[in-house]
């Protein structure tokens, strides 16, 4: 009979990669990970970190000016739909598949979330699913975090 192996606890791979983890001040963790397209974003207590591209930010809640959100259709899914309904006339399938597209288009869009920082000139950008983008907003917002109009 063999021995269970111990589990070497120091091999995880961590959650917060090393170029954010050296902007950590001492006694500073992160405490939520978003994922969205293109981007991560790593939240402390006192700043949000984005990592795009290698390239690393960092934006203190207190100089954030406001925020905006925003939801994006995926027009070809509501063209495609519209097509199929156009051609209903023919056959009852049309129509109905028509408007599940066209559905699919408006509800599948992403969300995006425009951060404008004081001192910056452009805004730093997140796309993605609204169950990332929400809770974003959601902590920036209750972090001193203005929020804007957008347009949806």
């Amino acid at each position: 009979m063999s021995k269970p192996q111990p589990q070497d606890t120091n091999r995880t791979e961590p959650l917060v990669p090393d170029t954010v983890r050296r902007l950590l001040a001492t006694g500073e963790t992160v405490d939520v990970r978003y994922v969205a397209k293109g981007a991560e974003a790593y939240a402390t207590d006192s700043r949000l970190f984005i990592l795009r591209g290698g390239e690393t930010s960092s934006i203190l809640y207190k100089d954030i000016a406001g925020v905006s959100e925003s939801h994006r259709v995926a027009p070809w899914l509501i063209l495609a739909g519209a097509a199929l309904v156009a051609l209903g006339t023919s056959n009852m399938v049309f129509p109905v598949a028509g408007a599940v597209l066209v559905l699919v288009g408006v509800f599948r869009g992403s969300h995006r979330l425009e951060v404008l920082v004081s001192g910056r000139s452009e805004p730093e950008v997140l796309e993605g699913a609204r169950e990332v983008i929400g809770p974003l907003l959601q902590r920036l917002t209750e972090r001193g975090a203005r929020k804007l109009n957008a347009k949806v």
